[in-house]
């Protein structure tokens, strides 16, 4: 009986911390520092959760090129459908469409993918992608991250699980795809 006992707190003991991913927190004063891909070429991005209140405002830096402000609305945070369609920012402040947002997805389109399992924005089907044999890392720890695939398996996303804050964390088949390397 003592055997059986020890054998499954073992167990269990064990499977939380195999199941244990790491799940960042996003705030106002949040750094992400990022690659970013355009055309076969990789440069240094970073990001910065400058304001959450409305607006809220992500900075972005790239070393060589400039500066500038993404600015959302709190309707863009909680209902938008679509990001920019741009490759390149523009420099300075950029003030999104209230049914736009950048770097994220809206807290309705999350809460699609945790009720539905699919969400749309940019008017295609993004679908939750079930088993994920190669988690994101980061630090060296598993990213708790939901790995979405558009319809027709051209676009992917990588989205960190946080209601409040769903950042996309990579991005493949975009203009301009990007992967978070540290979030501080």
């Amino acid at each position: 009986m003592k055997k059986i006992l020890i054998t499954m707190l073992c167990f269990g003991f064990g499977t939380t911390l195999f199941a244990q991913k790491f799940a960042p927190e996003v705030k106002e004063g949040t750094t992400l520092s990022c690659s970013a891909f355009v055309s076969g070429q990789e440069f240094p991005l970073l990001l910065s959760i400058k304001k959450t209140a409305s607006p809220l405002i992500m900075a972005w830096s790239v070393d060589g090129y400039g500066d500038g402000t993404f600015q959302m609305s709190d309707k863009a945070v909680e209902s938008a459908i679509k990001m920019p369609p741009t490759s390149q920012p523009a420099l300075g402040d950029t003030k999104l469409a209230d049914d736009e947002t950048f770097g994220m997805i809206s807290k309705a389109a999350y809460k699609s993918l945790v009720d539905t399992k699919a969400f749309v924005y940019n008017g295609m089907t993004f679908k939750l992608k079930e088993s994920d044999s190669n988690p994101m890392k980061m630090g060296g720890k598993d990213l708790d991250a939901s790995h979405v695939v558009a319809e027709g398996g051209k676009m992917e996303l990588w989205i960190l699980n946080n209601a409040s804050f769903p950042l996309v964390v990579q991005t493949a088949g975009m203009p301009t795809d990007i992967l978070v390397n540290e979030i501080k």
